[in-house]
């Protein structure tokens, strides 16, 4: 496949590190501040988070990584439940020798940080939960086993379909990206088409393994805890509520107006609150 994405700006750094028996890629700014890791959702990659890496990098060293099966790290046939993701991310601090650093996490990235803030808390100073995965369907009545299946082939049919297009017919077709392009971000359109057509069919077995339940991993989370989540209507806001009081230290924040790519949806916004957030710990 072509290398068809934007260069790195100038003073960050792009490297891979052997990590729980892989190669994890990422990308580093290198600022004199404290570590922060940004974990990218599933059909993202690291630079997908490309405008809050550079919001964050005044302050904190920002490494953001691509998860096994993503952008330019191993995809294995296997390894994709969440102990696996778990263990990748703190192989990649011990391979950085980052000893405590705070993990800032969207969907799928977002309940991989939260269970490694549960199981190992004495790597996390602060965490961020942005929209996290195991919160997306909470409060559904559906048949949780129909609808399963029917995500799991889904997500299959559409990893193909990303496949069989270049990056810009990528970007024609998908309103989302062409928003993006309208709006003069055409740098960020090129970084999100490209990371879907890098997506490994491998990382189906994630949507197979399933998502966290809040309820288990929440309770043993002990540091200052962030949960953004996206607009909702008033039984889903008090549900999710109900849900972020499990968090010893947490808070939650519904960004009015943003959907599940809250960060993408109101930027401003949500950087606001993680920046508000991260100053407050």
């Amino acid at each position: 496949m072509n290398d068809e994405t934007p260069g790195l700006a100038a003073d960050w750094t792009s490297a891979t590190v052997q990590a729980n028996g892989i190669e994890l890629h990422y990308v580093r700014t290198g600022t004199d501040g404290p570590p922060l890791v940004i974990a990218h959702g599933a059909f993202d990659d690291a630079l997908c988070r490309e405008p809050l890496i550079a919001a964050l990098s005044g302050e904190y060293d920002v490494i953001a990584y691509d998860a096994r099966g993503h952008g330019r790290s191993s995809a294995p046939q296997s390894g994709y439940a969440m102990a696996d993701r778990v263990a990748d991310l703190v192989g990649l601090l011990d391979a950085l020798e980052i000893e405590t650093a705070t993990l800032v996490g969207h969907s799928m990235g977002g309940d991989t940080v939260a269970a490694t803030a549960g199981t190992h808390p004495d790597r996390v100073r602060a965490l961020a939960l942005i929209d996290p995965a195991g919160l997306l369907d909470s409060g559904r009545d559906d048949d949780p086993e129909r609808d399963h299946d029917e995500i799991v082939a889904a997500v299959r049919e559409q990893i193909a379909e990303w496949h069989d297009h270049t990056t810009e017919e990528l970007i024609e077709a998908d309103p989302e990206l062409q928003a993006h392009v309208e709006a003069g971000e055409k740098r960020l359109a090129k970084r999100l088409a490209a990371a879907r057509r890098r997506v490994d069919p491998a990382i189906v077995a994630v949507f197979e393994d399933g998502w966290l339940d809040p309820r288990e991993t929440y309770p043993d989370i002990t540091a200052p805890t962030l949960l953004i989540k996206a607009d909702a209507d008033k039984a889903a806001r008090n549900q999710h509520r109900s849900i972020a009081s499990q968090l010893p230290d947490g808070q939650l924040v519904h960004v009015d107006g943003a959907g599940h790519t809250v960060f993408r949806d109101e930027r401003e916004r949500a950087t606001s609150e993680l920046q508000a957030f991260l100053d407050s710990v």
